[in-house]
Formats: structure tokens, sequence, C-alpha cells
């Protein structure tokens, strides 16, 4: 097998760097090949040529959502649950900040009947993983002492995923949103901002 050289990770890299913005501002079935080659200054079947198919690149993406969310997980198990939940807000902002960007996630779940399978199957793991992490949020916080809320720590995780991802929606025509929001949840859980 030939070695992939830097020229081709780069193209694929830029590649999928396009595709992400237009994911993340247009949604998946708003954009093609000709708004990544036109972007690139190339001919549709250089993106081809890495993937073949739309839902070759669609895949790819929400692979490295997957990859980008675990390493970001990563970096904050050592921080206590206020700490963590000041972290997820800080990402749900970032996603705001770069041109009112809707997180992967709910692009993904606006679509996700309009996707092909293969993308669907690597969406919902990843949705699976985002939820899961929000869940263990509201849990280690109960448990630790840092939050009281009523209810289970599963449906408190499903209700500060849940407000997160229509927030980055809503923030589209009210940017204050986001804070008024994070700050209900904070309200939710008995928490003060840190």
């Amino acid at each position: 097998m030939k070695p992939v050289s830097n020229a081709t990770k780069d193209t694929q890299k830029r590649i999928l760097d396009i595709a992400e913005q237009l994911l993340l501002t247009r949604g998946f079935n708003a954009f093609s090949y000709q708004h990544i080659s036109s972007a690139l200054g190339v001919r549709n079947a250089a993106v081809h040529y890495h993937f073949p198919r739309k839902t070759d690149l669609g895949v790819a993406l929400v692979q490295r959502y997957r990859r980008r969310f675990a390493r970001f997980i990563e970096a904050h198990a050592s921080l206590g649950p206020l700490q963590q939940l000041e972290g997820y807000f800080e990402l749900t902002d970032a996603y705001f900040h770069q041109d009112e960007q809707i997180c992967p996630s709910g692009i993904l779940t606006t679509e996700y009947h309009t996707l092909p399978e293969e993308i669907q199957l690597e969406a919902g793991a990843f949705i699976t993983e985002m939820r899961d992490w929000a869940k263990t949020i509201a849990r280690r916080g109960r448990d630790e002492g840092g939050m009281s809320y009523p209810g289970s720590p599963e449906a408190m995780g499903e209700v500060m995923f849940a407000a997160l991802q229509g927030g980055l929606q809503l923030a589209r025509i009210d940017a204050g949103i986001l804070d008024t929001i994070k700050q209900q949840i904070r309200d939710l859980l008995k928490v003060e901002k840190s």
C-alpha cells in the first residue's frame, strides 16, 4: 500500500474544513461539492478523488467531530463538575461566536431523517456521546455535592443538552438567549456562576 502524502492529507483536511464550515452554517443538505471545489479553486473531480461520495465526506466529518469531542472530554476529565459545566458552556459559546454556527449535533439531529444511513449511524453515536457527557456532569455534580436539583441526573443532563442545542438555534435571532439559558441551567442546578 502506498503511503498517503502530506499534500493529500493537507487537501483532505482543507476539504473537511470547508465542509465543516458549510455544515455548521447551512446544513449537510444545503451544500454540494461545487461549494467546496469553488472555495478550494479546484474542479469537483478533485473533491471526489478524496471523498468519492458525499456520504463518505459526511461520515468523515462526523468521525472528526467524535475524535475532537473525545479529546475535549479527556482534557476536562480532571476538572470538577462545575468546571466541566462551564467548559460545556464555553464550547457552546465558541460555536455561536464563529459565524453563528450551530453545534454539529444540532445540525445532525435537525437533518437526521434526510441523512444517508451511514451518516445517521455516526451521528447517532456522536449525539449519544454528547448526551452522556451532559448526564455525567449532572451525576457527578450531585454526587460530589456541588449541584442540587429535582429529578434524576439523566433527566437533568438531557435538559442541559437540549437547552443548549435549542439555545444555539435561537441565538441566531436573539444573541442574548445563550446567557439567559446558561444562567437558567445554573439556577436549576443551584450553582453560582464561576
